[in-house]
């Protein structure tokens, strides 16, 4: 049994216009499907070629600078079990619990793994958040007491990190998250 791409109303409607009789009906229907067939597939081919080969939804975190070295920066370790170190001071308004923060900040996991980052996609414009409480305890934490310009390197157990989830991916990570602050607002 074969199957048509097309119905034989408007083929049959052909041979009798142009009152084609030397070739099979069957034949000629075989080799239009055949053509159709062929378009389709060239068509079907030429857009899966076309597309983007890379996944969708991966996220590219090529311009993320590289973690703040920590070689020569004190540890300071608060009461929460949060670890920071600070790189640069800053010299501008400090945050306070109530800010809004406008900041550049890039988070790792312990093995170096980019999983998210104000940098994604080629963005170069800080991350701006209007509420401290809608981030991570460590990551909240971390940002309160910092000066404009300053940067700091967090160090975020899972329990002040996304250990509070049952369903995140990182809930039992130890995370890293370099933060530079660009701006506070009140």
């Amino acid at each position: 049994m074969t199957y048509s791409l097309i119905s034989n109303a408007p083929i049959q409607e052909f041979f009798e216009q142009y009152k084609i009789k030397n070739i099979p009906r069957t034949q000629l229907m075989r080799f239009i499907n055949n053509i159709l067939s062929f378009a389709v597939l060239v068509v079907l081919i030429i857009t899966v070629i076309s597309c983007d080969t890379q996944d969708p939804y991966r996220v590219d975190f090529s311009s993320a600078p590289d973690p703040f070295p920590i070689e020569n920066s004190t540890k300071i370790e608060t009461e929460s079990g949060l670890a920071y170190y600070v790189i640069e001071e800053g010299d501008g308004e400090e945050v306070v619990r109530r800010s809004e923060v406008a900041l550049y900040y890039t988070g790792r996991t312990m093995d170096g793994e980019i999983f998210d980052s104000s940098y994604r996609s080629g963005n170069p414009n800080p991350t701006t958040f209007n509420d401290l409480g809608s981030l991570v305890k460590g990551f909240r934490e971390g940002v309160i007491g910092m000066k404009e310009g300053g940067k700091r390197v967090l160090i975020i157990p899972p329990d002040l990190g996304y250990g509070n989830s049952s369903t995140h991916a990182l809930r039992n990570d130890t995370l890293r998250f370099d933060i530079e602050l660009d701006e506070v607002g009140y």
